[in-house]
C-alpha cells in the first residue's frame, strides 16, 4: 500500500469519522508491506499484510476482464492528478489498462488474486462493508455489483472530491449529493454535487 494514502485511511466503523494510528514493521521506499493501523475513538485494530491494509476478511473480487479500460476512463472523466481512482471488485481487472492510459494512483477495493500490477502506484484495500477513506480522497470511483450495497456505495461517493465521478450498476439506485450524467443497460454515471462533512476535532473534556 502507498504510504501516502494513509493519511486518507479512516476507521470504517459507525461513528464519528477518525484517523488511524499506524504501527510501521515493515516498508519498502513509499510503500508500506507490514503495519499495525488502530482507531483512537473506539480501539478497533487492523493490519496492513503484505501491502493489502485488511479491514474485513471479506471474499476477493471476481475478476472479469471483458471490462473495457478505455470507457471506463471516458466515463470517469479521467484525467492527470494526484488523488486517486478507486477500482472496486471487476473493475480492478481495468487497472493494469487504466494505467496505460492516465498516470493517476489506483485503490483497488477487493481485488481478486493475481491480476497483473499497474504501470502507476497502486494500494490494496480488503473491506466488507463500508470504504475507510476520507472525504475527498478519490479522484473518481467505478464500483461493481458485489460492492455496490447502500453502505458501501454512500461511504464511496463521501471519499469522491467535489466534481469527481461515480460508475455503479444500472439496477443501483443513485445516492443522495450524485447528479447523473449518463446511463445505458449496464451502468450508470454521476458526478458529486455536494461536499460531505469530514473529520470531527477530538478536544480533551474540562476537568
Amino acid at each position: 500500500m502507498l504510504r501516502d494514502l494513509l493519511d486518507s485511511l479512516r476507521c470504517p466503523r459507525a461513528h464519528a469519522e477518525s484517523w488511524l494510528v499506524a504501527m510501521v514493521h515493515r516498508a519498502d521506499g513509499p510503500f508500506l508491506i507490514d503495519a499495525d493501523l488502530a482507531c483512537p475513538v473506539c480501539g478497533a485494530e487492523f493490519r496492513i499484510i503484505d501491502g493489502t491494509a485488511q479491514f474485513d476478511a471479506a471474499e476477493p473480487g471476481v475478476r472479469d476482464e471483458a471490462l473495457d479500460a478505455t470507457r471506463t476512463a471516458a466515463l470517469l472523466g479521467l484525467s492527470e492528478g494526484h488523488l486517486p481512482v478507486l477500482l472496486s471488485g471487476r473493475y480492478a481487472g481495468t487497472g493494469a489498462a487504466l494505467g496505460e492510459l492516465v498516470s493517476l494512483p489506483q485503490v483497488w477495493l477487493n481485488p481478486s488474486a493475481g491480476l497483473p500490477a499497474p504501470a502507476v502506484p497502486r494500494s490494496a484495500l480488503v473491506v466488507r462493508e463500508r470504504l475507510p477513506l476520507g472525504v475527498e480522497t478519490l479522484a473518481a470511483a467505478a464500483v461493481d455489483a458485489a460492492h455496490a450495497s447502500r453502505v458501501m456505495l454512500e461511504s464511496i461517493v463521501r471519499a469522491v472530491r467535489l466534481g469527481g465521478r461515480v460508475l455503479a450498476p444500472a439496477t443501483v439506485p443513485i445516492p443522495d449529493g450524485l447528479r447523473e450524467l449518463a446511463r445505458d443497460d449496464e451502468e450508470w454515471v454521476a458526478e458529486v454535487t455536494v461536499r460531505a462533512s469530514g473529520l470531527v476535532e477530538l478536544r480533551r473534556r474540562a476537568e
